[in-house]
């Protein structure tokens, strides 16, 4: 805290300084018929006064500057240890996945992604915590980074949700006054008519919101899910293929599969939306933190 509030004073002072120094100036211009020579003297008082501001704000900034380089590589070296020690494996396999961040705003984390004792393994990489949480004051405490464990047989399926969107724009088509004036010199009256045609350009635009989503039961029992971003789906078809909804049901493996994954996907679906309308209730002060409470407990026993 004494570290932030010494920055904070170094840069009110060169603040003040150049705006000290501005004033400064604006006096001696003023008051030079009655000061003369004295106005002279404040005048460069003025300029070193708003030179040595910025002189000093440079300095804070260079020094800010290193304080921030000087966190990322010892947050780097933190998390080299760390992954170490858990045993983490740095594997070419990578899958992004989106979780709430900081401030509860979905973030994008690339995660490393493995598969041992049977179970399919998630780690953060550093690259988004040594890009958006760190800064010249602080760094991500290390022990945020979590250990996501999943058992294969625990997995109930993994789909493509969302839609890929194509459509296609047309543009030009219109009227050029710099087109018609330059074919009706050239060629009078029928120029001017076809230099004042636009050409027509037609571009296609995607857009592209998939997602993959892992649906699994936790140790107690409870669906949970996970949201990637859409290049996970190659990599679950290639590491859990029999899990893929879609094979799931055409191949009807398990007898009354289908009906059991989607009954429990609505399950999922109703309990999350029940506690998002819950959550907004006691934002909006309509109940109090007991009663949000209470009810929370109701509608999670009702998995």
């Amino acid at each position: 805290m004494d570290e932030v509030k010494k920055g904070l004073d170094q840069g009110e002072k060169a603040a003040c300084m150049i705006v000290v120094g501005f004033i400064g100036m604006i006096l001696s211009a003023l008051l030079i018929g009655l000061l003369g020579i004295g106005s002279i003297i404040l005048f460069i008082i003025s300029i070193l006064s708003i030179i040595i501001g910025f002189i000093m704000i440079m300095m804070e900034k260079s020094n800010d500057n290193a304080a921030h380089i000087a966190n990322i590589n010892t947050f780097q070296e933190e998390y080299d240890k760390y992954v170490e020690q858990l045993g983490i494996v740095k594997s070419d396999t990578q899958v992004t996945l989106f979780e709430l961040g900081k401030y509860d705003f979905e973030v994008k984390i690339s995660h490393y992604l493995w598969i041992a004792n049977n179970c399919i393994k998630l780690f953060p990489m550093a690259e988004y915590y040594r890009s958006n949480r760190t800064s010249s004051m602080s760094k991500p405490d290390i022990s945020e980074l979590k250990l996501k464990s999943i058992p294969i047989e625990s997995i109930l399926y993994f789909e493509e949700v969302g839609e890929l969107r194509k459509y296609t724009t047309v543009s030009g088509g219109g009227t050029s006054l710099k087109g018609a004036l330059l074919g009706y010199a050239i060629a009078e009256d029928v120029g001017a008519i076809i230099g004042s045609r636009e050409p027509i350009t037609t571009n296609v635009v995607s857009e592209d919101d998939r997602r993959i989503e892992l649906i699994y039961k936790n140790k107690e029992g409870q669906i949970e899910n996970l949201e990637f971003k859409h290049d996970a789906y190659s990599v679950f078809k290639k590491l859990i293929p029999l899990k893929e909804l879609r094979k799931i049901v055409s191949l009807n493996t398990v007898e009354g599969t289908k009906d059991n994954v989607i009954a429990d996907k609505q399950k999922s679906q109703t309990v999350k939306e029940k506690l998002i309308q819950l959550s907004e209730l006691k934002d909006e002060g309509l109940i109090t933190e007991e009663e949000f409470s209470e009810q929370k407990k109701k509608i999670l026993k009702s998995l």
